[in-house]
């Protein structure tokens, strides 16, 4: 699979956790203000997860990180 198909993947698979995160944050009744400001702090987790388990210039979970020399 091609680096441009993973990086899809990669993406629509976060923005599909977000999503969850977003309906149950509305389920459980939180302050729309809060959900609000929470999104990019959980977007920004997402990222920083992404970095330390595939390749860190990515931020993308199934890419590989790159062999060290």
């Amino acid at each position: 699979m091609s680096k441009a198909r993973r990086q899809i993947g990669d993406q629509s698979t976060k923005g599909a956790a977000l999503g969850l995160c977003v309906y149950g944050m509305v389920k459980q009744n939180f302050d729309p203000m809060l959900i609000a400001l929470l999104v990019p702090i959980i977007s920004t987790v997402f990222a920083y997860i992404s970095t330390k388990i595939g390749d860190p210039d990515l931020a993308c979970l199934f890419i590989d990180k790159p062999d060290a020399k």
